[in-house]
């Protein structure tokens, strides 16, 4: 039986992390009814996709010979994913504002637009991921859609980043538990930012999905989430991600509920 790479062990480990974030998010989904806005939904989004992500790796490397589609389907989702991880940004912001910032019109409206921003950038990735994968395809287009997925994601986490600067100057408008969930809202936003620099660069680290046609700058090749540096990608991609998702979880679940009675 095929062994698994030092990659598809880190698959195997994504797999038992976002398995009880699943479980968790989905438990807050039908416990709320989608009544405290869509950041939990979100969230379960993006664990599904994550686990998707983690058995396609496992499988591809599983099966005699490696089937390159699962390979492709797998990390057409490392960028995909990203989307909803944006978008549960949004629905925590707005869970954080509700009777206050929330009521001011151009909020919702900021935010409704960074959500469409968010869904071009999801179809854009994977557009791109899809003709990456075709090899009768135009590789340069398909690069290039993916790169602009990518950077609508970076370009939306800064507009985030205002929206956050924002919200602060209601902060004593705010209830106390409130305040607190944005806190540690905004607390995960650094992890937040790393994760998406990652993105952009490990977008300009290939021309290809798979990492075959490596940038000639040495520190971008070494970014690539499949053939550059294990531990960059670790470290700088899923752990990032996942300090986001503990943060948004504790901070809607606990800290969000710690100071109402």
């Amino acid at each position: 039986m095929p062994q698994l790479d030092i990659r598809g062990q880190i698959a195997a480990a994504q797999i038992a992390f976002y398995s009880p974030i699943a479980i968790i998010t989905l438990i807050l989904v039908f416990k709320y009814a989608l009544r405290r806005d869509a950041g939990w939904f979100f969230l379960f989004l993006f664990s599904i996709a994550r686990l998707a992500q983690g058995a396609l790796v496992v499988a591809a490397e599983m099966v005699v010979p490696p089937k390159s589609i699962l390979f492709n389907a797998a990390y057409i989702m490392d960028y995909s994913a990203l989307a909803f991880l944006l978008f549960s940004s949004l629905g925590f912001v707005g869970m954080a504002g509700q009777h206050t910032y929330s009521e001011n019109p151009r909020i919702p409206t900021i935010l409704r637009l960074i959500g469409i921003l968010g869904l071009a950038g999801l179809g854009l990735c994977v557009a791109g991921g899809i003709l990456n994968g075709q090899a009768a395809a135009d590789q340069n287009l398909a690069t290039s859609l993916r790169r602009a997925g990518v950077c609508i994601y970076a370009g939306i986490y800064v507009i985030l980043f205002g929206v956050f600067i924002g919200t602060w100057t209601y902060r004593w408008h705010l209830r106390s538990y409130r305040r607190s969930l944005l806190f540690g809202l905004t607390c995960a936003l650094p992890f937040l930012g790393v994760r998406m620099a990652y993105a952009v660069m490990a977008a300009w680290s290939s021309s290809d999905l798979l990492g075959k046609k490596l940038s000639s700058n040495a520190t971008l090749a070494d970014l690539n989430p499949v053939t550059g540096k294990w531990i960059l990608y670790l470290v700088l991609s899923l752990i990032m991600e996942y300090v986001v998702v503990a943060l948004y979880l504790f901070a809607s679940t606990i800290l969000a509920r710690r100071h109402r009675h």
